[in-house]
């Protein structure tokens, strides 16, 4: 009997923690963690192969013009203020504001300010890539005020 209450203890968990509701910021955590520490290859790894944005960025330019922001970047933390999940069209749409600390070069200290003077939050679109909970990639990041060259 202490088995089979174990057991369904421990189903209803995995079913709690592998929702989307929690797995979508581990996913924004995770890649929040990558910019940081500017690794590139995990960076590639999470934005989708059809990644899009509202600047019609694609993936490769996306992580070129990573490598060369947040490059330049001798010490960096993003700090994240979450404010809203919910699922849109088969995705997830995870808002938050995000400010970003640190020093480095003249094109990380612009992009710093420029990111830490938007008041309205961002939008990233999450997809589950596979049939596992934590496989997540991005698909999308929105902001309404932000404008970036082409």
């Amino acid at each position: 009997m202490l088995v089979a209450g174990l057991l369904l203890f421990a189903a209803a968990w995995l079913r709690w923690w592998t929702q989307p509701e929690r797995q979508v910021p581990r996913a924004q955590a995770r890649l929040t963690a990558a910019v940081e520490s500017r690794d590139f290859a995990e960076l590639t790894r999470m934005l989708a192969d059809d990644y899009r944005d509202q600047w019609q960025q694609d993936k490769p330019i996306v992580i070129e013009r990573c490598r060369q922001v947040f490059g330049q970047f001798a010490m960096l933390d993003i700090e994240r203020e979450p404010r809203e999940l919910q699922a849109r069209d088969g995705h997830w749409a995870l808002s938050e504001r995000v400010s970003l600390k640190g020093l480095g070069g003249p094109l990380a200290m612009m992009a710093r300010d420029e990111v830490n003077a938007l008041r309205e939050p961002f939008t990233m679109l999450w997809h589950r890539r596979s049939w596992k909970p934590w496989d997540w990639e991005l698909k999308s990041v929105e902001h309404p005020a932000l404008e970036l060259p082409r």
